[in-house]
């Protein structure tokens, strides 16, 4: 319990505050510059103030401005939320007959108060029907002399509580620094949550032309940041890459895939990650092949073996691919053990492959193994895609036959 002479004095301070605060918006008006594209539109409920510093909707205020500052979010206006809530949320909700503003067209305490002890449930209702995709809702609290703000952040799509955020510090910070760090945790939050639809927007707009390639990586680069190295971003970083090297070839990009490449197949190997397969299956690209062919460029096929073989065993997709590649690969070594063994391994993923087959034919007809011959003869029969490849197949059956 605070002493009654601190309250007296903290109450005291509140024209001091409420002038802070306005300082506070104008600056962060003036000096900060908004770099998002995509925002979320949020709706800020009243917070209910137990410390009784008639705060309840001071605090709101400035976050929405804080919020709308960071150039994620689109706060729905005061007025328009106050103008909405009567209308949408039927009287026996928050037991009240009518909800009207004051003689002077404000809202009163008793009202304010009111709609800050709306639960979770009524808070997200009332948002969907606002169109809104996020809420908050909070306290406002003093623990001795210490000022503590809770804030809860409901998914109005989720229909839940997607989380807290606290803040703490003494009351005259509640301007400069308070509500400036609460802003900046629910920005992150959120941010976090929203990160690979993020993520992929950001590679959407470059491929369209409507972000520049450093744009696009700056913005990745700060997603990666806020998610504590997430694979699923490094894994957005690497198609960034991938797909401004497919537009002319560039050494250095080439470096950073095989940096990306290598570090998301470690990953991988420790804990598969799902959103990795959701990135690079929207994005076009087999990236780990792509680095495989880096390496094989610069003349090192053990390294793009070993990126194959790693792929393989930690990456569920083109299978059949890798272990081709990997074949083709380990021929060109010379290694013909273990191409063959690698082509098998391809066709037990993947019996139709007419190129696969055609090859295992040549190299079984040179170890002189008829029945191998023959029986990869029949699967390119069955497979071939033109008529000049039957024409091959019947041509070289012919031959096994004489």
């Amino acid at each position: 319990m605070i002493a009654p002479i601190n309250i007296i004095l903290l109450f005291g301070r509140k024209s001091y505050i409420k002038t802070a605060f306005i300082i506070f918006i104008l600056v962060l008006f003036v000096t900060h510059k908004c770099d998002a594209d995509k925002s979320y539109k949020i709706v800020v409920m009243p917070f209910r103030d137990y410390a009784q510093i008639n705060m309840e909707e001071m605090v709101p205020d400035i976050l929405r401005s804080t919020l709308k500052q960071t150039g994620y979010f689109e706060p729905v206006d005061r007025e328009i939320i106050y103008e909405n809530i009567a209308s949408m949320i039927p009287s026996d909700m928050i037991k009240i007959d009518n909800v009207k503003k004051g003689i002077d067209g404000s809202w009163t305490a008793d009202q304010v108060d009111l709609m800050s002890r709306l639960d979770t449930k009524k808070v997200q209702r009332f948002s969907k029907n606002m169109k809104a995709d996020y809420a908050l809702k909070g306290n406002i609290s003093l623990i001795g002399s210490s000022l503590r703000i809770d804030a809860e952040i409901i998914g109005v799509k989720a229909k839940k509580t997607l989380g807290f955020v606290t803040v703490e510090g003494n009351l005259e910070e509640l301007s400069s620094n308070i509500l400036n760090e609460l802003s900046f945790k629910i920005t992150n939050f959120c941010r976090n949550l929203n990160a690979y639809d993020d993520a992929l927007s950001i590679i959407g707009l470059y491929n369209q032309g409507q972000y520049t390639f450093d744009v696009s990586e700056k913005k990745l680069k700060e997603i990666l940041l806020i998610t504590n190295d997430a694979v699923g971003i490094r894994a957005s970083l690497m198609v960034l890459y991938l797909s401004k090297i497919r537009k002319g070839e560039d050494n250095l990009l080439e470096d950073k895939v095989i940096v990306e490449g290598v570090m998301i197949l470690r990953h991988l190997d420790q804990n598969f990650e799902q959103k990795v397969l959701e990135v690079f299956s929207t994005s076009g690209f087999d990236p780990f092949d792509e680095v495989a062919k880096i390496f094989h460029k610069r003349g090192d096929n053990h390294k793009a073996a070993e990126i194959y073989k790693k792929t393989i065993s930690v990456y569920p997709m083109n299978i059949a691919g890798h272990y081709k590649d990997l074949g083709l690969l380990y021929l060109e070594d010379g290694s013909e053990d273990e191409a063959i063994d690698a082509f098998v391994k391809s066709l037990d993923a993947n019996q139709g492959d007419y190129e696969v087959n055609l090859i295992l034919v040549s190299m079984y007809k040179k170890r002189n193994r008829p029945n191998k011959v023959r029986e990869h003869l029949e699967k390119c029969i069955r497979n071939a895609r033109n008529i000049d490849e039957i024409k091959l197949v019947k041509k070289m059956i012919d031959e096994l036959k004489d």
